[in-house]
């Protein structure tokens, strides 16, 4: 009988013993379980523990239900055990809307009436990196993100020496992170990788040579290197105006101002029209997939066309010459309806000879004016044809 309890006492000192840490892993802002398994008994007793100094009361349960009176207040409303899977011997602790406050170690104590049991958990957080940001800005190239934790590293390809990188941390302890290193002709002519990791993952941003185009029509495409497997896009002007943003292959809803320019927008190519020079400046195009993110500058140079310019000098000149067409007919008009009598004979009022200008191909019209009502009424209705074709010259010209 001796031997048998002292057999019995080796088994639960065994089962009391504590096993090494677990380390679980929970992602900030998300619900995470922290794993936790006894012998499934009766009168079972559960509680989680914040290995903290003072110790933080997590979760308790007992007398077949939880008893959170003396639960901290940091988890209040954020843990729960399965009722069902505490019969089967899981007491596991769903935890969550998980801060970086929730980091350490906690004890998980279990208890029947055949013995009692303790665990030990290490929880870590994170927070994934997400975007990775890099541009061209005066005589650096920086690169950037934000959002992270825990702290992240950032690393340069080709290897820099000459980087400047600092940290930030906001009240919710995540970290932002910029480095910078001079920009160069050799670094300007080749990719520029910059890589933002952390236990959890890594994100890549790579900067692709500025491409340099002169344009001199009015609709022309900038194009924009073929990104494999691409989810988004963001073109912009000047590097922080947005122009067009958009999943690839989805519905795009530009800025009203840049509505009138579009053509086609896709995260390889951006079509312009009615371009001009106010138009000239930096496009960039921004292309993100799962791996990273991928940018490219083109310094875009909008030259004026000298057929625009000619081709609006002969519409000025053509509604001049309108014009003065309609006020000579006014004055002969006038003078007419007061001394009817006194014109007697053929009265020459204009000549409009379109020709020289290659506005209406060869038109050259004859007004005249007479005594007689109804041949006043044929002469200007021929007017009438006259000025209206050289409108419609004037209208397809524009």
């Amino acid at each position: 009988m001796r031997t048998f309890f002292q057999v019995l006492f080796l088994l639960n000192a065994a089962w009391t013993l504590a096993r090494g840490d677990a380390d679980v892993s929970c992602q900030l802002g998300q619900s995470c379980t922290l794993p936790c398994s006894f012998p499934a008994g009766d009168e079972t007793v559960i509680h989680w523990i914040q290995m903290t100094s003072p110790e933080k009361p997590a979760h308790s349960f007992y007398y077949n239900t939880d008893q959170l009176q003396r639960q901290h207040q940091g988890f209040r409303g954020r843990t729960s055990l399965s009722k069902e899977q505490i019969s089967r011997g899981n007491a596991s602790l769903l935890l969550s809307g998980v801060t970086v406050e929730d980091e350490g170690r906690y004890k998980c104590y279990s208890s029947v009436l055949a013995g009692n049991r303790e665990s030990f958990i290490n929880l870590k957080a994170y927070a994934l990196v997400q975007d990775v940001h890099i541009q061209h800005s005066g005589k650096e190239i920086i690169c950037s993100s934000d959002g992270i934790y825990p702290e992240p590293t950032l690393t340069w390809r080709p290897h820099q020496t000459d980087s400047n990188t600092s940290f930030t941390q906001t009240e919710q302890k995540l970290y932002s992170i910029t480095s910078s290193v001079p920009s160069s002709d050799s670094r300007e002519s080749q990719d520029v990788i910059c890589t933002v990791s952390t236990p959890a993952n890594s994100r890549t941003a790579v900067l692709k040579p500025t491409v340099h185009q002169n344009i001199s029509v009015t609709e022309a495409s900038i194009s924009c290197p073929a990104v494999t497997d691409a989810t988004f896009f963001i073109w912009r002007f000047n590097h922080s105006e947005e122009i067009v943003r958009g999943k690839a292959g989805g519905p795009h809803s530009p800025p009203e101002k840049w509505k009138k320019h579009i053509v086609e927008s896709s995260s390889e190519k951006l079509t312009l029209k009615h371009l001009q020079p106010s138009l000239t400046g930096i496009y960039t195009c921004e292309i993100r997939n799962d791996s990273g993110t991928f940018i490219r500058s083109s310094d875009v140079l909008i030259i004026e066309d000298d057929n625009n310019n000619n081709k609006t000098t002969v519409i000025i000149i053509g509604v001049a010459v309108a014009v003065l067409v309609l006020v000579a007919a006014a004055i002969a008009i006038s003078i007419w309806l007061k001394n009817p009598k006194k014109v007697n004979k053929t009265f020459v009022l204009t000549r409009l000879t379109c020709a020289h200008l290659s506005l209406l191909n060869t038109c050259s019209y004859h007004t005249h004016f007479v005594t007689n009502h109804h041949t006043l009424t044929k002469r200007l209705n021929g007017l009438s044809y006259t000025l209206t074709a050289v409108f419609q010259r004037i209208q397809f010209l524009w």
